[in-house]
């Protein structure tokens, strides 16, 4: 019972309630002087668009704010950077078509009455994604199945060291990486395929990938329970992992990023079997820069 209530609790922490207007606006927070998404923000869009909050076809305007620390410059760039972030990760992540996304800009510093404070207005440190949902059928029209709308180039790589010849964009599944049901600690098993990886990486320096968590087998909820840490973030966690083994082997934090997806991309759109689960149930290497 705990964990359930924990489970949902975590939920509603992190993505609150919205009811579904013509047009809504949701509030992305930055650290103090940091121009890109933390990962708590990256699992609030995340859970937006999982709960159709942002979804394709509708009109996006993304506008990024500073506090009043720093100088008039310095704010206007720091704020369009953040606005910058934040569209990147709508078109990379969350299959936005760049052409609806109508306005990003920065609007530097938010002016207050009282900005005599060092710490700044953390409030203020922020992009504002308004959506216009008039443009989009949310109510009427079916869901697309799972699976149906997904044009991922995916490719099949029987070792390691063939996607030195793929494709930018080219997706594969990291065969032979396993973890313990509900849990992002990987298996000793893993590390022959990750030290392969590694190397890879090591010899091709202008390599760039994304590491792609997903889980399977949930219906209710954008991600799995993980039971390290009793966070739904299960999928994100299996995907940091690799890109934490990654980083402490040596690799430039630069050339990798990771996302967990839960069960927005389903390869086998209703299991039926342990055999469908298993597809679904995966990490997946994007080529970013080959």
């Amino acid at each position: 019972m705990y964990r359930i209530v924990l489970y949902i609790a975590s939920i509603f922490f992190i993505s609150p309630v919205f009811a579904q207007r013509a047009t809504d606006t949701f509030k992305l927070y930055f650290d103090l002087d940091v121009p890109t998404l933390n990962e708590k923000m990256q699992k609030k869009i995340d859970l937006l668009i999982y709960n159709d909050k942002i979804i394709s076809g509708s009109k996006v305007t993304i506008v990024g704010y500073a506090d009043y620390l720093g100088t008039e410059t310095y704010n206007q760039d720091l704020s369009m950077k953040r606005a910058q972030g934040v569209k990147d990760y709508l078109v990379k992540y969350g299959s936005m078509n760049e052409k609806d996304i109508t306005l990003c800009v920065g609007r530097g510093k938010v002016n207050r009455k009282d900005m005599n404070g060092q710490d700044g207005s953390p409030t203020d440190r922020r992009v504002d994604i308004v959506v216009n949902n008039r443009s989009a059928t949310v109510h009427n029209a079916p869901k697309p199945k799972p699976g149906k709308k997904d044009t991922i180039r995916r490719v099949t790589v029987t070792d390691i060291d063939d996607m030195k010849a793929l494709r930018v964009g080219s997706v594969f599944k990291l065969n032979n990486v396993y973890f313990p049901a509900d849990r992002h600690v990987m298996k000793q098993e893993s590390k022959e395929t990750l030290e392969k990886l590694y190397t890879v990486l090591k010899n091709n320096p202008k390599m760039k990938i994304s590491i792609e968590g997903h889980v399977c087998c949930i219906r209710d909820a954008p991600d799995a329970l993980d039971i390290d840490t009793y966070e739904p973030f299960l999928s994100v966690n299996r995907a940091k992992a690799i890109y934490k083994y990654l980083v402490d082997k040596g690799i430039e934090a630069d050339r990798l990023s990771y996302v967990g997806f839960g069960r927005r991309r389903p390869v086998i759109a209703n299991e039926q079997t342990e055999e469908d689960a298993d597809k679904n149930r995966r990490v997946e290497i994007r080529i970013m820069e080959n």
